[in-house]
């Protein structure tokens, strides 16, 4: 028995296999988007730094693209500590947009990290939720990366869409 086992085990790893196929998949051109945003937010709950601990809020936020995308994002934010030098921070947000990216219409939701160490080094990673996009925007995938410079805030959008769009 042990002798059979051994052959039927490698015709079901052969049959398993997917078929091999000289034709690769053409790959998905990354494209970008830039332009820049203004943004309002809102306080709508905060918390006391318990035992030398660090002050928490939660916030609401709006924000209206303009440039490669157009229109409106809403969502929710939640921060601890206080952004500024000498301080550490973090904070984590949900945001959908809806508009129009290099003139595709739909929307798609944004997750947002951030930290900051006392010594002023910062992280921020921002992405498009898998399979959030609507409309035109169905399928994409992408990251967003945020510059403030003299007060204006300005994204760079890396994203992909799948064939058709």
């Amino acid at each position: 028995m042990a002798r059979l086992a051994a052959p039927i085990v490698s015709m079901l790893i052969v049959a398993a296999a997917p078929a091999s196929s000289n034709r690769s998949k053409p790959a998905i051109p990354t494209m970008h988007a830039t332009g820049s945003f203004t943004v309002e937010i809102t306080p709508e709950a905060s918390g006391d730094a318990p035992g030398g601990g660090v002050p928490t809020a939660r916030m609401g936020i709006a924000k209206t693209f303009t440039g490669a995308m157009t229109g409106t994002a809403t969502g929710t934010m939640l921060s601890a500590g206080t952004p500024k030098p000498g301080q550490a921070a973090a904070y984590v947000a949900i945001d959908q947009f809806t508009g129009a990216v290099d003139g595709h219409d739909g929307g798609f939701v944004l997750l947002h990290r951030g930290t900051m160490t006392k010594a002023g080094d910062s992280d921020l990673s921002i992405v498009i939720a898998p399979d959030s996009g609507t409309g035109a925007l169905t399928g994409i995938a992408g990251s967003l990366s945020i510059e403030i410079a003299d007060g204006v805030h300005r994204y760079a959008l890396s994203y992909t869409l799948p064939d058709g769009h």
